[in-house]
């Protein structure tokens, strides 16, 4: 299942991202065309290489009908097996304190339950478990923080990551929750129930089977599942699993943390894992990562939000038949599953999935309430909701008993308020089933206040009979490039109507006594400016009054903060992704399928472990578009398709993130150079992203190769942040750049200004084999048969190459990989050490060097060992050293870096033709059609004049050509010889 494309003359196309102008059609009605980003990623997993991995997840997936914790039924290295295990810990975060000094242990008191004890004995399973999984690569610094899995070629110099926890919070563990857990017999309250898991009816029960254990694991066996499909990949890829983001210690302060670890420009990650990751041990920063903590198909960052009410009064229907005298919302009902009621007490609240109307029909006879009731039933059965399939809840009854009659509506799905746009909410459901029934009534209840309202909110929502885009304002006016980002698509407002579900009690929005109709709306802001937040806003007001409601001040809200900006390329990508996991096989997928017109990026209602990676890292999962969200509750649990769907999307999405977008990549690195500063060569302090390392094989062009073949080219440009990526800014932040309050490093800055900065880096270009090459020709290209390969620099119109001094070693300064996954790619590298100074020349140095920035405090050394002596390590490197053109806090490439190789022939192949001529003579013509390294052809000729017979040995060019004939002017073979 390898790749093989043509070299770098052709290259320029390979640059897999692309911005334009984004359609303005939302998503999608009929007829409508379906909005697109406007920075889009052109994938490298193929159907067959999606088909492999999807295998090898079915495979490793352990599927069971029942099963409980440690019964001796299940595989324990199966997805659904090593969730179970996972669970059976009691890994709830209760809290307490870090220790100040190295190595930091958590606290192990009475008051959090032996916190320390617990989260060792969880952490040495997933030692074990990954270790029985066969991976190369497994890393635990410390007993009782994180571990890391990793596969991929050790010598490639970026990684990705999926950065995950493995704990669940108290939330879902306090006295009234523990009384609602219930153990595989079904018994409430019963000790333990929460990490006692169990599979049955298709879903898998335990505290953090959804938060976040069981997500981890996934990604853990995702990259299992690579690991045995064996299909080729750029960059490394490591599973962090870290156990304290639903609480724990409190985070050691910077103070503390240099005591041991020595960071320059050091600040404090919120979480405790990764400041674990990122600041106790110092380990490597991803080139690109995400969270599995969350919600598929991406999330970006965190929404802003206002909670306006929407209220009508209803006080002039009250002498009418058919007046409303309740309403009340809550969760779904479901039939065997006395439990879902408990989804309501979660982190988040829930939109509302059942809906409870009351009609006072006392001055209606039995032929107006009959009428209403069909029309009702008519419109249910239009829309699938009626009838009712065996052994389920009906979605939608009504019943008269006396004078009042009751409309009850039940989803049979419940729905989180940050994603109303997955549709199924029940008061909706409710107002455009009383809008068709009283619409029945005629003249009866054309002037009621209740059918004005119903009219309303099914126009405002339910138009045409399709929810959708309708929660994300499509029928309010906005302007149509306001709905979404036009970078990623992210809905810049949703709305939940009715939202704010959290008790298993129905919640009342029409009190008879009131006379007013009143529902919360629960608004969600991506906005990325206050002008467009207050156009916008300003529509959605002016739609609601229009309609005949009141609705409460929306202001302009924005969104709070990015994870990463939305041109990011790795949003692109893993929203491109996830696509074409749903879209290879929609039977297996088909609850996702079924929303994909719907599903785009979008933000999150809290914080997650991508907030600490600035601009690299998003979140990823775990919940799937219509599925339930089960976060920090009582009965927490998932479907087992659901953890199969999920694991396969995370696999796909890894093996993508982990394949070069374009003709480079690079490792950072620090180096002592004499008068330069290399504290900011570290991917946590500069902007790289998965499409920083541009193609620039047309910079470089055909005029200055001369007989050389360009193999790879590329430029890219790298600002530095103004600190460590411990936060996410929002778009305004961005947008500043490095004025203030931009997230980039103020020009204004005294170490900047007084300091020159250097970049010391290993430039990585990707050569992959050309479908013109044969197995030989390659052999003996990446054994360098063809000639050195040569490294170049394009400054203007100059080129400069890269020459290694005399009397120096060139390994010090090139080198070249060839992964073990991948034989039809030759990887050839560079150490480049970038200044952000004006140009003047090239000079090749010499210096110490590291690529693990590990560094313990020398006082800490002084009286103490150092706990990891082999991290850190100092090798002499050489580099090739050269100003970016200016001071700006930027690390830029010259017009072009690139490589090259003499444009060898790589395969000859001879043909013939005999003429026969005038008396006994006939004309051989003899053509070698030369093919070069760059798929070039050249072709060499020469011409005979022979007595009859024509077979012979002819020299022509540098070749011996053997002619074999039949007869005296058929060619029978021909061959070099």
């Amino acid at each position: 299942m390898t790749r093989k494309k043509p070299l770098a003359l052709t290259l320029g196309v390979s640059l897999l991202l692309s911005t334009g102008v984004a359609a303005d059609a939302s998503a999608t009605s009929s007829g409508e065309e379906r909005f697109q980003p406007g920075v889009t990623y052109d994938l490298s997993v193929t159907d067959a290489e999606r088909d492999a991995i999807h295998a090898e997840v079915e495979a490793l997936a352990g599927r069971v009908n029942s099963a409980r914790a440690g019964d001796g039924t299940y595989d324990p290295l199966s997805l659904i097996g090593a969730m179970l295990d996972g669970s059976s810990y009691d890994s709830i975060s209760r809290g307490g304190t870090a220790a100040t000094a190295y190595p930091f242990p958590v606290s192990n008191t009475e008051a959090n339950q032996n916190e320390y004890d617990r989260k060792v004995a969880k952490l040495a399973w997933v030692v074990k478990l990954a270790t029985d999984l066969g991976f190369p690569v497994v890393v635990q610094r410390q007993p009782d923080k994180y571990v890391y899995a990793e596969i991929g070629d050790p010598d490639a110099p970026e990684m990705v990551m999926a950065l995950s926890h493995l704990d669940s919070p108290t939330a879902s563990v306090s006295p009234a929750q523990l009384a609602r857990w219930r153990n595989a017999d079904g018994n409430l309250g019963t000790p333990g129930a929460y990490h006692s898991p169990y599979v049955q009816d298709g879903w898998v029960y335990g505290a953090g089977v959804q938060d976040d254990s069981g997500p981890t694991l996934a990604t853990l066996l995702a990259a299992k599942a690579l690991l045995k499909a064996g299909l080729p990949l750029d960059r490394r890829i490591r599973i962090v699993m870290g156990i304290y983001e639903d609480g724990g210690p409190g985070t050691p302060s910077t103070t503390n943390t240099a005591t041991f670890q020595s960071i320059p420009y050091n600040s404090n990650p919120s979480f405790y894992d990764n400041w674990a990751y990122k600041n106790l041990n110092r380990e490597e920063i991803p080139i690109a990562a995400y969270t599995s903590d969350s919600r598929f198909p991406v999330i970006v960052g965190n929404s802003g939000s206002v909670t306006p009410s929407v209220s009508m009064s209803l006080s002039a229907d009250s002498t009418k038949a058919f007046r409303l005298t309740d309403a009340t919302a809550g969760v779904t009902l479901r039939e065997g599953d006395p439990t879902l009621k408990d989804i309501a007490y979660g982190s988040t609240t829930q939109i509302a999935s059942r809906a409870i109307f009351t009609l006072d029909v006392a001055g209606a006879g039995s032929a107006e309430r009959d009428r209403f009731v069909a029309a009702i039933t008519a419109a249910a059965t239009t829309k699938g909701w009626l009838p009712a399939a065996p052994r389920t809840t009906p979605k939608v009854q009504t019943m008269i008993t006396g004078d009042s009659l009751t409309l009850e509506i039940n989803t049979d799905v419940a729905m989180e308020m940050p994603t109303p746009q997955y549709g199924r909410n029940a008061v909706v459901w409710g107002m455009f089933l009383l809008s068709k029934g009283l619409g029945a009534l005629g003249t009866t209840a054309a002037d009621m206040q209740l059918k004005k309202a119903a009219d309303g909110i099914a126009d405002l929502f339910f138009r045409d009979g399709v929810e959708g885009e309708a929660y994300i304002g499509k029928y309010m006016g906005i302007p149509a490039s306001l709905l979404r980002n036009p970078s990623n698509g992210t809905p810049n407002l949703t709305f939940a109507l009715m939202g704010g579900i959290n008790s298993e009690t129905p919640t009342s929005f029409y009190p008879d006594a009131s006379g007013s109709l009143s529902m919360p709306m629960y608004v969600r802001s991506m906005h990325v400016t206050a002008t467009d937040s207050s156009q916008a806003t300003t529509a959605v007001t002016a739609a609601f009054q229009a309609k005949g409601f009141t609705i409460g001040n929306l202001g302009s809200p924005v969104g709070a903060g990015l994870y990463v900006t939305h041109d990011n390329p790795l949003t692109a990508l893993q929203f491109g992704s996830y696509q074409a996991s749903i879209n290879r096989n929609p039977e297996k997928f088909a609850d996702p399928y079924s929303l994909r017109d719907v599903v785009y990026p979008q933000g999150t209602t809290g914080g997650t472990l991508a907030g600490n990676f600035r601009n690299k890292m998003t979140a990823f999962g775990a919940v799937i578009p219509g599925n339930e969200r089960w976060w920090h509750t009582a009965n927490e649990r998932m479907k087992v398709d659901s953890a199969v769907q999920m694991t396969k999307m995370m696999a796909d999405g890894m093996l993508e993130m982990a394949r070069y977008s374009g003709p480079a990549g690079a490792k950072f690195m620090w180096a002592s150079i004499p008068g330069l500063n290399s504290d900011r060569a570290d991917l946590d302090l500069l902007d790289v992203t998965i499409g920083t390392y541009k193609d620039a094989s047309a910079a470089v062009g055909t005029s200055r190769l001369g007989t050389q073949a360009l193999l790879g080219a590329t430029s890219f440009n790298i600002p530095m942040w103004n600190g460590r990526g411990n936060s996410a800014p929002t778009a305004s932040a961005f947008a500043l750049g490095h004025a203030p309050g931009g997230v980039y490093l103020p020009l204004t800055d005294t170490e900047y200004l007084n300091t020159t900065y250097v970049s010391p880096m290993r430039l990585e270009f990707k050569v992959e084999r050309p479908d013109h090459m044969s197995d030989e020709a390659w052999a003996k290209f990446v054994a360098g048969g063809y000639g050195d390969f040569q490294f170049n620099i394009l400054v203007g119109d100059a080129v400069v190459p890269l020459a290694v001094p005399a009397g120096q070693n060139a390994d010090k300064y090139f080198s070249s990989r060839i992964s073990a996954n991948n034989p039809d790619a030759i990887y050839l590298s560079v150490n480049l050490a970038i200044t952000d100074a004006p140009y003047a020349g090239v000079q090749a140095v010499l210096a110490d060097s590291k690529t693990d920035l590990y560094t313990v405090n020398p006082t800490y050394l002084a009286s103490n060992p150092d706990p990891f002596p082999g991290r850190g390590a100092i090798e002499q490197r050489g580099f090739f050293l050269f100003g970016d053109g200016q001071k700006n806090a930027e690390f830029s490439s010259p017009d072009a870096v690139y490589v090259t190789v003499a444009n060898a022939v790589i395969d000859a192949k001879p043909s013939a033709v005999v003429k026969k001529l005038k008396g006994n003579k006939n004309e051989l013509t003899i053509t070698v059609k030369q093919t070069h390294i760059d798929g070039s052809e050249s072709p060499v000729t020469a011409t005979f004049t022979i007595d009859n017979n024509a077979a012979g040995t002819y020299t022509v060019g540098d070749y011996k050509v053997y002619v074999e004939t039949k007869g005296n002017t058929q060619v029978r073979s021909i061959s070099i010889v």
